[in-house]
């Protein structure tokens, strides 16, 4: 049996020849956290920025907030909630506005309160000063009412009629701007 001649020994550490230069490493964690970012983004979360008065005084023109798309949203929607949807006949413009009558229930509109189901719905969020009323509507299957919170400046269901559930793009989770109004949705 015949030895092998001994290698020179290399200065290097141990693995050395594999390691990756420093700026590749931060390179690839830039990219890497981009394309989560985007991910994230394109599939599970939105932004968007409040255009108008109609959710006033619980968001104002110019908030922004983070919204779960719908494919995040493993549960019915609930009362209360505010979401984005695309606008009945304006398909390109997203609204956003707060469920107020869910599938299968009657909605009404008397002076400034809102009936649901024959019961008051109790609404502290709610800027109406205008008296007005609206016929009792059905909420079909598969649908929603919806209403802005500054009802004197609002254009919703009491103009388009319920909206399609379908048409939801997503609910909104928190304000995150300006700073100083940050907070989750109730």
């Amino acid at each position: 049996m015949t030895k092998a001649p001994d290698e020179p020994k290399r200065n290097a550490a141990p693995g050395a020849a594999r390691r990756r230069p420093m700026w590749l490493r931060g390179a690839l964690v830039v990219v890497g956290a981009g394309a989560l970012a985007a991910g994230l983004r394109v599939y599970v979360y939105e932004s968007a920025v409040v255009v108008g008065r109609s959710m006033s005084p619980t968001l104002d023109e110019g908030d922004y907030l983070l919204a779960c798309k719908t494919v995040c949203v493993r549960r019915p929607l609930r009362r209360g909630e505010i979401v984005t949807f695309r606008t009945p006949g304006a398909e390109h413009v997203v609204a956003i506005k707060r469920v107020i009558g869910l599938p299968g229930e009657w909605v009404q509109i008397w002076g400034t309160q809102v009936f649901v189901n024959g019961q008051t719905l109790r609404e502290p969020y709610v800027k109406a000063k205008q008296v007005s009323a609206y016929s009792l509507v059905y909420v079909p299957p598969g649908s929603m009412y919806v209403l802005g919170d500054n009802r004197d400046n609002s254009e919703d269901s009491r103009v388009w009629g319920p909206i399609p559930l379908a048409s939801v793009r997503a609910l909104a989770l928190f304000t995150y701007f300006p700073f100083s109004k940050a907070e989750r949705m109730r």
